[in-house]
């Protein structure tokens, strides 16, 4: 059946998903005649006990028939009384997220469309519980879900990981603008057995749009305010009968919305992308993907606004007062939050202008042999990043916190991966192996409040990461119609590097840095992960029960640390176990049909590793050359509980109503941070909050198709509206401008589709439409520097997209 589903697929320009175990050699009856793909499928599984549901236009998902099933209607077009299957990627093959005992949200082409989800923050905006917004500025991404988000300027632990085409991305790179999408999947919960990474709150998985997939070739053209231009499109060749090759591109320009005082403005986009993939399927059993892309950016990041002033910190004494805090006038920083307050609140006073310079590269391969009894496949990736940053980190004109980055970063994963079933269990075992490296200066200068007596500093960090890891895990029926889980993973990482704090030298190396007396630092973690699950169906229903476990490797703090701190040096592990109980299923009553999907969690964090950032000698030796920008500890352990819920329902044939939410209650319960180190936590550290981590967000969104008169085409209607409760953008409570007031962002659009017959779309679009002000992410949060900045969100933005496709 596998090779039959393929040739047919290939065929016809359709795709056609195999969930049902068991079935993969079984022979088909013989199909001949010029008849539509669906009919030959429909022909080709009869009597089988199988049945055929539509998944999305031109894709087609074969299952088990469910004892009682409806008969469903000609698979020619989809039914209209049951909604549609959704099929999903969360462990590592194509099938229902009915069978899979977590919570996904997927989002296929054409919701990514409506959805007008163009990066990562777009997708974040959709998905409640998952956050994606710049940290400290836009050049450091920030991505957060159950309560988990990333160290401000680690490269490598990350709670939440980004796969494009089932490699990871670095940190950086996922940045890049999302364009000819076949699909996204965000998977909620830790990820700590089947992908490439470790991941303590969950993953993202991209997938481009393949050669031979039935996506046409496309030109798309988009224009709003604030000088908005974007320039995309795909176009796919057959090379020859087994090579097929589709390129896609996107040119995107737009000015800022936040002002520099003295003219600029920050914010803006100025990017350049393409990607190419090769697909080569001789139609037997060996397939090989290969994709490259690129991006080059050079824009505007992020200018910060100053929103408030600490009593205390660094400005506050002596040594400092004449030029920070000297009572009024040009060297004072109270007398700058007077003048933000008249300023308004999309113009920034930051004396340096916010560069934002990005290059990224990257080469990734798929290769597979065998079919759905026994799969051999390979993937590897191949990533270069180079970024340049400049910041104002306090806001002002003032040299208290301003910096720049320089970081040229590499790559490259290998993952051999067998994956295949045994009668009616079902398995995947492999073995992945990461190294992250620099591949040019990696160097930040730091103008900390730099006066006379106190120039800028250099601070350098040549760290090579690797990680390695063998895992397993299968599936197996325990019972009728229950179905276990069981997966187990060990991982082995370690970090190496130079790294070098001074204010005369910047090394370009890790050479240069140990030839200028850096310091040479290791750290070595490694840890066993599990998953186990439990899945009960009931016909059109599942239930099931999970429990992971995922950690965090453990590091080492830069430059070599002294006086009170040396004893920092390194942090031990974040481990994370948790248990998810869920409902998934779909629904039919009263001519409405409708999926749901809701979970309720707990997790349980152990060594919880936090960011502090200690004055300047802080530790009383001193000395510059051992003093951390950023010091890392294991702080605590933490509890979080909480619920997500995503609810889709067709309101009749052409009226799509859907809702989401989740709310979470994360509590730090114990605090294991040493005296030495309780002041910078605050004056309460228990009650601290977990940051970016509302306790409730939900979304709405109603759309509605109507057919025009005449061959006129179709008229799609649509509404959405995200809502989002306070936000703590720093843990401490006692700090008022810390914290983001609830809001909600209204989005609405217009779509005319295919006019005349014609095959093209109009699309009038806009975002956050009642313009709402709100901080997407906190600046410079600490009483050490002062001064208060925050990230300000998107104002009303508001376009045009025409898209032609060429069918």
């Amino acid at each position: 059946m596998s090779r039959a589903i393929a040739i047919l697929g290939r065929q016809a320009g359709i795709e056609i998903l195999l969930s049902a175990p068991g079935a993969e050699r079984r022979r088909t009856h013989a199909v001949h005649g010029q008849i539509p793909a669906a009919e030959a499928l429909a022909q080709m599984i009869k009597g089988m006990g199988l049945t055929v549901r539509v998944v999305a236009p031109g894709v087609y998902l074969i299952v088990k028939a469910q004892p009682g099933m409806r008969k469903p209607l000609r698979i020619s077009s989809p039914p209209v009384e049951m909604a549609p299957e959704i099929v999903i990627s969360a462990r590592r093959r194509p099938e229902r997220d009915l069978d899979v005992p977590l919570l996904a949200t997927h989002l296929d082409k054409t919701a990514l469309a409506q959805g007008a989800v163009r990066t990562l923050a777009d997708l974040a905006r959709i998905t409640p519980g998952f956050v994606a917004t710049g940290q400290t500025s836009s050049a450091t991404p920030l991505l957060v879900m159950r309560g988990q988000r990333r160290s401000i300027s680690d490269e490598n632990r990350l709670p939440l990981v980004v796969y494009q085409d089932e490699a990871p991305l670095p940190n950086q790179a996922a940045l890049s603008p999302l364009f000819d999408m076949a699909s996204a999947e965000v998977l909620r919960g830790p990820q700590g057995t089947l992908f490439g990474r470790n991941a303590t709150s969950g993953a993202v998985l991209l997938k481009s749009v393949q050669p031979g997939s039935g996506v046409p070739s496309y030109i798309e053209g988009e224009a709003g305010n604030y000088g908005l231009n974007r320039l995309e499109g795909a176009t796919e060749s057959s090379v020859s009968q087994s090579l097929s090759l589709r390129i896609s591109g996107q040119r995107a320009r737009r000015n800022g919305y936040t002002r520099l005082r003295f003219g600029e403005r920050t914010d803006t986009i100025h990017s350049d992308a393409m990607r190419a993939v090769l697909r080569f399927d001789p139609g037997g059993q060996l397939r090989s993907t290969t994709m490259f892309d690129l991006l080059n950016a050079n824009e505007m990041g992020a200018a910060l606004i100053l929103a408030g002033v600490y009593g205390g910190g660094s400005v506050r004494n002596a040594q400092n007062a004449p030029y920070f805090d000297c009572g009024g006038g040009a060297c004072d920083i109270d007398s700058y939050l007077d003048l933000q307050k008249t300023l308004g609140q999309r113009t920034s006073q930051s004396s340096v202008a916010p560069a934002f310079q990005r290059r990224f590269r990257g080469i990734g391969n798929v290769t597979e042999y065998g079919d759905g009894d026994f799969l051999i496949r390979n993937i590897i990736g191949i990533r270069s990043t180079r970024t340049r940053y400049a910041l104002d980190g306090d806001g002002t004109p003032l040299s208290i916190n301003d910096s720049v980055s320089s970081a040229q970063l590499r790559q490259w994963t290998e993952e051999l991966q067998v994956q295949g079933h045994t009668g009616k269990l079902r398995y995947i075992a492999g073995a992945f192996y990461l190294e992250s490296a620099p591949d040019g200066p990696v160097v930040q200068t730091v103008s900390r409040l730099t006066w006379p007596d106190n120039p800028p500093s250099h601070a350098v960090s040549y760290q090579t990461f690797r990680s390695a890891a063998i895992f397993g895990q299968i599936t197996m029926p325990i019972a009728a119609h229950t179905t276990a889980d069981v997966g187990l993973r060990y991982t082995g990482e370690r970090s190496s590097g130079c790294a070098l704090r001074s204010a005369t030298v910047a090394p370009l190396s890790e050479r240069e840095c140990l030839d200028a007396g850096g310091t040479s630092a290791q750290a070595q973690s490694g840890r066993m992960t599990w998953t186990l699950a439990l899945t009960r169906k009931f016909g059109d229903h599942s239930v099931y029960l999970t429990s992971r476990r995922a950690f965090r490797s453990g590091g080492y703090n830069t430059p070599a640390l002294g006086g009170t701190l040396a004893g920092f040096q390194t942090f031990k592990p974040e481990t994370l176990t948790d248990f998810e109980l869920g409902a998934k299923g779909r629904l039919t009553f009263a001519g409405i049909s409708g999926s749901y999907a809701v979970a309720g969690y707990i997790g349980l964090y152990d060594d919880v590793q936090r960011a502090l950032f200690p004055d300047v000698n802080f530790d009383g030796d001193d000395d510059l050359a051992t003093d951390p920008l950023t010091l890392y500890i294991n702080s605590a352990n933490a509890r979080i509980l909480g619920l997500d819920g995503d609810f889709s329902f067709d309101l009749g044939a052409r009226t799509r109503l859907t809702l989401t939410g989740s709310w979470i209650d994360p509590r730090y319960t114990r605090i294991d941070a040493p005296a030495a180190l309780t002041a910078l936590l605050g004056s309460d550290p228990l009650r601290n909050r977990f940051t970016y981590t509302p306790s409730f967000s939900g979304s709405l969104a109603l759309s509605h198709e109507m057919m025009l008169p005449h061959a006129l085409g179709s008229l799609r209607i649509s509404a959405d509206y995200a809502y989002v409760s306070s936000v703590r953008l720093a843990e401490r409570t006692t700090e008022a401008f810390a914290r983001q007031s609830a809001y909600g962002l209204l989005g609405a659009g217009v779509t005319w589709r295919r006019p005349g017959g014609i095959p093209v779309d109009f699309e009038l679009w806009g975002r956050n439409l009642t313009n709402r002000f709100y901080a997407s992410g906190g600046g410079t949060l600490n009483p050490a520097y002062t001064a208060a900045t925050i990230i300000p969100g998107p104002p009303r933005t508001i376009g045009l997209r025409i898209r032609y496709n060429f069918d």
